[in-house]
């Protein structure tokens, strides 16, 4: 079950709206790569895992800024993005190879690096929030380092201050379903994420 809307917001940006059973790790990252290849920039997010009927969705609502203004070619890329995340005939590498991707980690972290990782009771959940310079790939590369390290994104929120600087915080559980913030867990991931700069 796949429910996708999108519709033009100010500013000339896309407000676009996914809906999908699947919740497994890595789903967000799929969708995050297309994203970046199609040289697109999140610029708000709202990541949800929901119930409904006993079962589990990914809900999930980017605010995402496009260089071109021509409509044909939003629309043409749009589906691009569904074709891609939801088909399982390309893999990931394929679509930044095709899309010549070089992603310079350093101009994130160059200027402010925050990195918090908190364990959350009521919410069974890590919290982590990230600050750093925005800009496109950002998300790409922080998905990427959560799905090597089988962490799961239960729920986001993605702001990017007039500064453009990155805001972001993540609930997140390991593999196992557990909170992993006071854990060797934590530090292989801010390793992971900080490594390339």
């Amino acid at each position: 079950m796949i429910d996708f809307h999108y519709s033009l917001a100010s500013d000339n940006n896309i407000k676009l709206s996914l809906k999908t059973k699947s919740t497994e790790i890595g789903t967000l990252h799929r969708m995050v790569t297309v994203i970046y290849s199609l040289d697109w920039d999140i610029i708000e997010g709202d990541i949800k895992t929901i119930e409904e009927g006993g079962e589990s969705f990914s809900y999930d609502i980017f605010l995402i800024r496009s260089e071109t203004k021509n409509p044909i070619k939003q629309a043409v890329q749009l589906g691009i993005l569904m074709e891609s995340v939801f088909s399982q005939k390309t893999s990931l590498s394929e679509i930044l190879t095709t899309q010549n991707k070089n992603l310079e980690i350093k101009k994130f972290f160059e200027n402010r690096a925050e990195l918090v990782f908190e364990d959350n009771i009521e919410k069974n959940a890590t919290t982590f929030y990230i600050e750093a310079n925005s800009g496109k790939g950002l998300l790409y590369h922080v998905t990427k380092v959560l799905m090597e390290n089988q962490i799961n994104i239960l729920e986001g929120i993605i702001h990017t201050n007039k500064q453009n600087i990155a805001m972001d915080t993540f609930y997140l559980q390991d593999e196992n379903g557990n909170m992993f913030g006071n854990t060797q867990k934590a530090i292989q991931v801010r390793y992971a994420l900080l490594k390339p700069f």
